[in-house]
């Protein structure tokens, strides 16, 4: 059983792209504490993994740290509100109302509720504010050029289900959290190491980094992926296969044994087809290496948006297949 309280933890992190330090600092507690060795590279990317007692191919499970978000661009703003200023999306945050809850972190490190105001132009142009909650009339004094503010984070659970902002990826990296004291049982010959990275949603800066230094045999990618009734991807029916997107492309006989190594062992999988958006995956051929990669996702709705919906049972039948694909030797 995975321990929601982790993930509780993980939702409670601000961690816009380029400031993943929050979610890093929860990923490296439940690595160390598990004994894990960890190895930080930069602000790029993190990776942690069991002390190694001989030279085995590298499979790594590897998931991004970083949510989409706004960084402050004008510190006043003419004929704006007083003490209102503008905002930068980072990361095609989706927002359906014109004002949600959020919450800005300024250079001082503090967390402060602010609205996240959305104006829209003539043209279809759309505007960022950030504006201070009542009964404050300004922003906090630390305010700086650059600074972050991200959805307020308040998960809801309801049975299996969970709503809330940033499942796509904390849900990935509760993952990677959860698989730290379990990899240790895992009759494997994978030298597993468990790698997380930054700025997944502006350009996929880490993973390269990541790649290049882990050099692994085998990639395991996890992400968020989109519910879409049109393919019979839907939640709660097992993590999704990605045959097709703009940074992965199975071919026939790979997604065959992927497939059925998962259904002999009763593990469900479901598999998606689309040519837009994509995952970290991109970033291990563009490295020049050969490594198979697999994206293995969860289904959710209402991606990038403050509510964001997935069933944790699928997040359950993915680390059973993690398990599964780490047993075979030609994945």
């Amino acid at each position: 059983m995975l321990n929601r309280d982790t993930l509780r933890q993980l939702l409670a992190c601000h961690s816009t792209s380029g400031d993943e330090a929050e979610v890093r600092d929860v990923l490296v507690h439940a690595w160390q504490r598990a004994g894990l060795n960890v190895t930080h590279l930069g602000e790029y990317a993190v990776h942690a993994s069991l002390p190694a007692r001989s030279r085995k191919p590298i499979l790594l499970i590897t998931a991004h740290m970083d949510s989409p978000g706004f960084t402050i661009d004008r510190m006043k703003i003419a004929g704006g509100r007083a003490g209102s200023a503008g905002m930068t999306s980072l990361g095609h945050p989706s927002m359906a109302a014109d004002r949600v809850a959020g919450v800005l972190k300024t250079c001082d490190g503090q967390h402060t509720p602010v609205t996240i105001r959305k104006i829209r132009r003539r043209g279809g142009e759309v505007d960022f504010r950030c504006e201070p909650v009542a009964p404050a009339r300004r922003l906090p004094e630390a305010l700086g050029h650059g600074d972050r503010v991200c959805y307020a984070s308040a998960p809801e659970f309801d049975g299996d289900q969970i709503s809330s902002p940033f499942l796509d990826n904390r849900l990935g990296c509760w993952l990677l959290a959860e698989l730290a004291p379990r990899i240790a049982a895992w009759k494997s010959r994978w030298q597993i190491v468990l790698g997380a990275t930054s700025s997944e949603e502006m350009g996929g800066m880490g993973a390269p980094v990541l790649a290049r230094q882990v050099r692994p045999d085998f990639v395991i990618v996890l992400d968020a992926t989109y519910e879409a009734l049109d393919q019979d991807v839907r939640l709660g029916n097992g993590p999704v296969l990605t045959l097709s997107d703009a940074s992965v492309l199975l071919s026939p006989a790979r997604r065959d044994r992927v497939k059925k190594v998962l259904a002999t062992a009763g593990v469900a999988l479901q598999t998606e087809v689309y040519n837009y958006s994509g995952t970290d995956a991109r970033a291990f051929p563009q490295q020049g290496l050969a490594s198979p990669v697999l994206a293995l996702l969860l289904a959710t709705t209402g991606n990038h948006s403050p509510r964001e919906t997935a069933d944790l049972r699928d997040a359950e039948h993915l680390v059973a297949a993690l398990e599964i694909l780490a047993r075979e030797e030609h994945p």
